[in-house]
């Protein structure tokens, strides 16, 4: 039996839910013993307690959190240290401006600490293909790609019903929205040419500044599933920037795993993800937007077509059980 000990950030953030909690019922299927501890709110001694308890366990698993190199130095010297990431933290945010604090993704502290755990890791763990690219130049030792992975949905695909309006969606915290300002001018030709469209929005808030009428739907726990099932079409537009090319393309995946066609921005991993005029499009300009748009819009067999094929990429690429079947025998094989 493998003994893992889990060091995270907070049990709140979303790479929590998707790169550790959700595998966690399911590690002793593959032998495997996971002990997790949040490092919210702990301070200088119960930090080091932890890092001098390392020699306990086969792996100690870093989850994103860059910590002090006093820690890292004695996790490493006792344990083998595995560094998971899905966010591109040695970057400011595409919305980011002005001062960053110390403790935030791409400040001289976070960049300096971020490169030592690299250094010191028996083993990266990186989200994305720009991720892993990134990691090797400061682990050169081993470095393996693990995108973020997603459980199946327990549903069944219902024939669409044609009086229904088709709905394209967005879903993302509202601090993200910023990148729906790169559709906004397609998404309006759309609702002036094809006004029963929907374009529906599920976030914390509602958008402003867009000069397109999104449908506004609070995020929750229990009305994600439905609403991605309602969804016809599936978007994820993003800047090319240095953060937005380390994204996991995690909407995507939800989309996908409920059989949507998806058009996305043709930057980081959503290159990967889609496979452009099979599963959806991967598109750039305004007018790329646009006729991806009325494509799907107006060719239902075109739209379950891309859908199926999405939904066959999804099970077979990023489902739970291949991503957590991967990540076992990685440790298998590294002991």
């Amino acid at each position: 039996m493998i003994k893992i000990l889990c060091l995270h950030a907070s049990t709140s953030l979303a790479s929590y839910r998707y790169r550790v909690e959700q595998f966690t019922p399911f590690w002793k299927e593959y032998d495997i013993e996971v002990d997790l501890v949040s490092l919210s709110g702990k301070g200088y001694p119960d930090k080091l307690k932890l890092a001098l308890s390392a020699g306990r366990y086969d792996y100690v698993w870093l989850q994103k959190k860059v910590l002090s190199p006093i820690f890292i130095n004695i996790i490493a010297s006792r344990s083998r240290l595995i560094y998971d990431f899905d966010d591109a933290i040695y970057s400011t945010g595409s919305h980011t401006s002005g001062h960053v604090k110390p403790s935030h993704a791409g400040s001289r502290q976070t960049v300096k600490r971020l490169h030592h755990v690299l250094e010191k890791s028996c083993l990266v763990f990186a989200g994305s293909p720009e991720l892993v690219e990134y990691s090797r130049r400061h682990n050169a030792s081993d470095v393996e790609l693990v995108p973020t992975a997603l459980e199946m949905p327990l549903w069944n695909p219902q024939p669409r019903d044609p009086l229904v309006p088709i709905r394209i969606g967005w879903i993302g915290v509202s601090s993200n929205m910023l990148y729906l300002e790169l559709a906004d001018q397609a998404a309006v030709q759309v609702q002036e040419r094809y006004p029963d469209v929907v374009f529906s929005l599920m976030s914390g808030e509602p958008p402003t500044g867009l000069k397109t009428k999104w449908e506004f739907v609070p995020w929750s726990k229990e009305s994600q599933e439905p609403w991605l099932r309602s969804l016809d079409i599936g978007i994820m537009p993003l800047t090319d920037d240095q953060w937005s090319r380390g994204k996991c393309a995690f909407k995507l995946l939800q989309y996908m795993s409920y059989g949507k066609p998806v058009i996305a921005s043709a930057v980081g991993a959503n290159l990967d993800a889609v496979r452009h005029g099979k599963s959806g499009y991967l598109v750039s300009t305004p007018e790329e937007w646009f006729r991806a748009f009325e494509s799907l819009i107006t060719y239902p067999e075109l739209r379950c077509a891309m859908g199926e094929e999405s939904f066959r990429l999804f099970s077979g690429e990023y489902d739970r059980k291949i991503i957590q079947a991967k990540i076992a025998g990685i440790l298998h094989d590294r002991l």
